[in-house]
């Protein structure tokens, strides 16, 4: 997200071919002026997106933004944005713009407000003043706004989002963690890593400057595989200074020929959840000696 924001003006009576009178607008609240803020920061992809933009009705597509910010299912506007610019917008249809565009604005609109509905963030923003800041950015009046107080809000805005995230994470995971250590043959090493002993290996165990080769299945805290190198067909073989800390901790503690579950809290792994890694170390040495 581009960090941009405003300073509290009447916006300018600009009035061009085909375009709605602009209204004139003042700001009450930093509520306003972060949703204003944020709706032309929306726009301002597809103002600098060139030839696109030049084949668009930016007033149609302002009505269907603003008319979209609802939790309407609009995928229907895909096959109308196709059948009106062609695929990559490669053979537009003048007689399909105005459509075309409406859709092009409603799948903007949708999808901006399921952003912010998933964050649990909708109920921050004035929906009026966030289809303003949208509209004005499309037709280039909103540069009477100072961006330094804008880009200001905006990146206040992103670090609560990114704070409650976190937050909510580390509440999802703390009973998946807790589970964790009351499964059988499991301990606990620092920061917090659960590591259960499926079948111990007879080998040797690594060093912190060790290469691994090692088979893995990684899983989340639903359960769903998200990698596994079995389906690669070839154990991964990889520097344990070149891993998320949860492996470079957790190696250490294996035997060669081990088989073993991973339960990693999420401060060390991809900051985004904890993550279970089923794991058999294959090898291990000096980095370049175990091929």
């Amino acid at each position: 997200m581009k960090k941009i924001f405003l300073i509290a003006l009447p916006l300018a009576m600009l009035v061009a071919c085909g375009e709605k009178k602009a209204e004139v607008l003042t700001f009450e609240s930093e509520k306003q002026k972060l949703s204003y803020a944020l709706g032309a920061d929306y726009a301002s992809p597809i103002v600098n997106a060139g030839q696109e933009a030049d084949i668009l009705d930016l007033e149609a597509m302002a009505n269907g933004f603003e008319a979209s910010l609802n939790e309407e299912d609009y995928s229907s506007c895909q096959q109308v944005i196709i059948d009106a610019f062609g695929m990559n917008f490669m053979s537009p249809d003048s007689t399909k713009k105005v459509p075309g565009s409406e859709c092009f604005g409603k799948m903007n609109g949708s999808r901006l407000y399921m952003m912010l509905k998933q964050v649990d963030k909708i109920n921050d923003f004035d929906l009026k003043y966030l289809a303003h800041g949208y509209r004005d950015a499309l037709f280039k009046r909103d540069t009477i706004l100072d961006k330094a107080e804008r880009a200001s809000l905006l990146t206040k805005f992103q670090t609560e989002v990114q704070t409650s995230q976190a937050n909510k994470m580390k509440e999802m995971e703390r009973p998946f963690m807790e589970k964790a250590k009351s499964i059988p043959n499991t301990r606990v090493i620092d920061g917090g890593i659960v590591i259960e002993t499926i079948s111990e290996g007879k080998g040797s165990s690594p060093l912190v400057s060790d290469e691994v080769v090692a088979h893995y299945i990684l899983t989340n805290t639903q359960g769903d595989t998200m990698e596994s190198s079995f389906d690669r067909g070839q154990p991964l073989t990889i520097s344990l200074q070149n891993v998320i800390p949860g492996w470079t901790m957790a190696f250490p503690q294996l035997k060669k020929g081990g088989k073993y579950r991973l339960y990693i809290p999420s401060d060390l792994a991809y900051q985004n959840g904890a993550l279970c890694f089923y794991v058999e170390l294959v090898n291990h040495g000096p980095v370049g000696t175990t091929k």
